[in-house]
């Protein structure tokens, strides 16, 4: 009786180390082509909307302090197309409440920005905001910083003025390919034994 549970669990294991070492050789790919670097792109050079520098900034040159003009402020990176982006990150500090913060991608040119495709982010220790994207073609990114209430504004300060892609820090290497998060944790624990109860099940019509 034990015999179709743990080959399930069995397979569930195999498939898991096979897709770890697929991404593992995907992301050692990516970086030797020169297509997945770290690369540091001043706030500057995102499309502001909603957004604009704030009349008194921060008295630290390598700050850039941001003000909402409206309730739904972007920042848009139109074409990262030729390159493998697995993280987003900066460090910012809010004046006000930031309430909720998320980036949108796209996957496909001229597709609109979508829910069903967005992440939110992670902070870190030093206060970093990481957010790491699925393992797909992205063409574009968006991202939302804040979301203010109605008829209030949030600035948003900028230390340093640049949004990293790929920094080194934020990207798995080695062992991190093969250690699960909550979430697929989850899915090696429950998605076996389901398969082996429909197994068994079926087993059992077919007597």
């Amino acid at each position: 009786r034990g015999a179709v549970p743990a080959a399930c669990y069995i397979l569930a294991v195999a498939v898991w180390l096979v897709l770890s070492l697929a991404h593992a050789g995907s992301d050692a790919l990516a970086k030797a082509q020169g297509r997945m670097t770290e690369q540091i792109i001043p706030v500057q050079s995102w499309q502001l909307v909603g957004l604009e520098p704030a009349e008194k900034q921060a008295t630290a040159e390598s700050a850039l302090t941001l003000t909402t003009t409206n309730g739904d402020p972007q920042m848009i990176l139109e074409d990262v197309s030729g390159r493998v982006v697995r993280t987003v990150s900066y460090n910012v500090e809010f004046d006000g409440d930031s309430r909720e913060m998320c980036l949108y991608y796209t996957t496909k040119t001229g597709d609109p920005y979508s829910q069903d495709r967005r992440v939110f982010p992670k902070v870190l220790a030093d206060g970093t905001y990481v957010y790491t994207l699925p393992r797909t073609q992205i063409v574009a990114l968006r991202l939302d910083p804040c979301s203010p209430d109605e008829n209030k504004t949030v600035g948003l300060t900028f230390t340093p003025q640049n949004i990293t892609l790929n920094a080194a820090s934020t990207l798995p290497g080695g062992a991190d390919y093969f250690i699960p998060t909550w979430y697929q944790l989850f899915g090696l624990i429950v998605y076996p034994a389901l398969a082996a109860a429909a197994l068994d099940w079926l087993r059992a019509v077919g007597r």
